[in-house]
């Protein structure tokens, strides 16, 4: 039996947990927790360890399958998994939701954190969501990536499809064994995935009032450590604010207007994402800076500024300004 593997990795609701389950032949292992920071926007639980299932390819191989969690206060799980688990993984499918404001912050990201992983690896990258939001489409995808250096595969599927994810199989195994009756594994795999269950995004799907009335706001105050937060739009103007000390109110949007001072008379620095004002014996104030859009954060000066840092980013790419 000749075993592969390969590993899912992508931001929260990216769809590394469906993916699995839709080619996997045994129930999966999940770690799952209720969700405790600003994911709560779009789904009320996350994996926090890691995903694992199994696909039987023929009777003399099998894949297994591995799902990283997509937060960074979990790199830890990355680094253990990269080490021992799957050091030996066929290669990594970077999952991308379309549906953030910017996707290509997501695959900078990843790509970085995984550069090592990589080096000797396929990289697959696998678009999700794109029936909710078509663009970037395949070829904008293909000219960002070659702008950015990279040169991989981009594979736009349907994390609930079997036959859709089965693509990214084929892709990183398919010239390894030739004896794969492709056609008859994805009639098994349609079997499987008509047997009555609820996908994550199905679950999500019927409980969109529940997300939908989660407020930007409220997001970040779900995570423990967030004091308070301001929302500015590409004007500059306060959208929505929480932050109860005005002088911290204050200090924030001085903050914002300093980025974009610094980013006038410094523009050899290029684009400024963030600034930070950190004092030991008060409250972290973090903000936040996109062109269409600003996010302040007051946060308790034990957080790590990692886990703010990734909050304001999931933050502002689900958000709809």
């Amino acid at each position: 039996m000749t075993d592969y593997k390969v590993l899912f990795t992508g931001s929260v609701c990216s769809g590394k947990t469906t993916a699995i389950r839709s080619l996997s032949d045994i129930e999966t292992v999940d770690t799952d927790a209720r969700v405790s920071d600003s994911a709560i926007r779009r789904k009320r639980k996350t994996t926090i360890a890691m995903d694992y299932g199994v696909l039987d390819l023929s009777d003399d191989a099998r894949l297994h399958l591995y799902g990283t969690p997509g937060q960074e206060r979990f790199k830890f799980m990355w680094e253990v998994m990269m080490s021992d688990l799957v050091h030996d993984a066929e290669g990594l499918v970077l999952l991308v939701d379309n549906t953030r404001n910017d996707p290509f912050k997501d695959i900078r990201f990843y790509v970085e954190e995984f550069r090592d992983f990589i080096v000797r690896r396929r990289l697959i990258i696998a678009v999700t969501h794109s029936d909710e939001q078509a663009e970037p489409d395949h070829d904008y995808y293909m000219q960002e990536l070659k702008a950015m250096g990279l040169f991989t595969t981009v594979i736009f599927i349907d994390a609930r499809d079997p036959s859709s994810v089965l693509k990214i199989v084929k892709e990183l195994v398919g010239h390894r064994e030739k004896e794969i009756a492709w056609s008859e594994l994805e009639e098994r795999l349609a079997v499987n995935s008509s047997m009555p269950q609820v996908t994550e995004e199905e679950h999500e799907s019927s409980s969109a009032d529940m997300s939908e009335n989660v407020t930007l706001l409220e997001a970040a105050m779900n995570t423990r450590g967030i004091t308070g937060a301001i929302h500015l739009g590409a004007d500059r103007k306060v959208l929505s604010s929480n932050v109860s000390s005005k002088q911290n109110k204050e200090l924030l949007r001085s903050m914002i207007n300093l980025v974009t001072a610094l980013e006038t008379k410094a523009s050899f620095l290029g684009h400024i994402d963030d600034l930070v004002l950190y004092g030991p014996q008060q409250e972290t104030l973090s903000v936040f800076v996109e062109k269409e859009q600003a996010l302040g954060l007051c946060s308790d000066k034990e957080l790590s500024i990692n886990v703010v840092k990734q909050q304001a980013m999931d933050l502002l790419q689900w958000s709809q300004r």
